[in-house]
């Protein structure tokens, strides 16, 4: 009788370890039935097969609600997260921007925001209290044109991010080599512009951005240039250029070769990009650089074994790195070291017919 209660302890304790320790991770795709979930294991570095949590159009980049019973999709589109992990759709709204590829949230979840790379502009939606989204509260459409003569013969709005201090929100824009300043006003869901920053240099193709802790160091992936602009935040929300470095040597080959992703560690120490080969050369990559109040130095570039690496994501743990090849179809994963910011191939990868392009994990 004592042996079997053991095992029954055994086995609930396992069980327990293994919900505790199981990081769920939603999965954005374009062309694909929707939005997926999967489970990270924080001790192993295991990866669950990836399952649809609900079939949707145009689910594109995710974002999770601060609450975590909400997720939004570029649609743009509002769901709840069910305890399961599947997704049910609260509702759809609409604005005049063509080509939706980057939604984020303002730090209290009242705010959402919409990045069209078809149309070069930028919506704002209210959050109600259900997690439900109001009809466009505001929109800005980008003006002007880059010297790029491909990609840049007109605005291209790629991303739109707020600020730590939820003041101010930033559009990196690719086709015009800027950065549009918003001033945030979270309570009415609204964005007003306040100005831009330009990506100094010619063909840069400004395309994320991210933030140190405090909000005084911005960092700005450059998709054309394959580099990081870094700037400097100052009063009413400006930014002031210090530099730009290249996210390979410069002896690398750049050609057909495009940046894609940029990410913080969770430790605040790291910065990480990534790398796309176009051409399937086996150029895809993961670029690890020391923060800027180190020097930012690129410390070392690994093969991404995936590819086009066009979303990455560290766990919460900041021990793992999920790396989705949009064009391999799977998921490469990668172990992290938390003391260097180094990263290693587990050698484990799953395969993902979805194409993932995003990944945001449920903290």
């Amino acid at each position: 009788m004592k042996s079997m209660l053991n095992a029954v302890l055994s086995l609930f304790t396992a069980s327990a370890m293994t919900e505790v320790h199981a990081e769920r991770v939603y999965i954005g795709t374009s062309n694909s039935k929707g939005i997926y979930v999967s489970e990270l294991n924080a001790m192993t570095g295991e990866l669950l097969p990836p399952r649809l949590a609900i079939e949707t159009k145009n689910a594109g980049f995710v974002a999770i609600h601060p609450s975590g019973k909400y997720l939004y999709s570029t649609a743009p589109a509002a769901f709840c997260i069910q305890p399961d992990g599947s997704l049910l759709e609260l509702n759809r709204s609409g604005s005049d921007g063509k080509g939706p590829c980057h939604v984020s949230l303002d730090q209290t979840g009242k705010c959402l925001m919409v990045a069209y790379y078809g149309s070069g502009s930028v919506a704002s939606f209210r959050i109600g209290d259900d997690g439900s989204i109001s009809e466009s509260v505001s929109f800005h459409q980008h003006e002007g044109s880059g010297e790029h003569p491909d990609r840049q013969k007109g605005p291209h709005a790629h991303s739109i991010f707020p600020n730590p201090a939820n003041t101010y929100a930033y559009a990196p824009d690719l086709g015009i080599d800027k950065v549009m300043i918003y001033k945030l006003q979270p309570e009415a869901g609204k964005l007003t512009h306040a100005g831009f920053a330009e990506v100094p240099g010619g063909s840069m193709g400004p395309r994320h951005m991210k933030w140190n802790a405090d909000g005084t160091i911005a960092y700005v992936l450059n998709e054309l240039d394959l580099s990081v602009s870094i700037f400097k935040t100052g009063k009413n929300g400006n930014l002031e250029f210090l530099k730009s470095v290249s996210v390979l040597p410069d002896e690398a080959d750049k050609s057909e070769m495009t940046c894609a992703e940029i990410r913080i560690h969770p430790n605040g120490k790291f910065i990480y990009t990534s790398n796309r080969d176009l051409t399937q050369q086996g150029r895809d990559s993961i670029t690890v650089f020391s923060r800027f109040e180190d020097g930012f130095r690129r410390l070392k570039t690994e093969y991404a074994e995936v590819w086009v690496p066009r979303n990455f994501n560290l766990d919460p743990s900041g021990k793992w790195m999920l790396v989705g090849g949009q064009k391999s179809r799977d998921i490469a994963i990668f172990s992290v070291d938390t003391e260097t910011g180094l990263i290693q191939f587990t050698g484990n990868k799953v395969p993902f017919e979805g194409g993932p392009i995003c990944f945001e994990f449920l903290d």
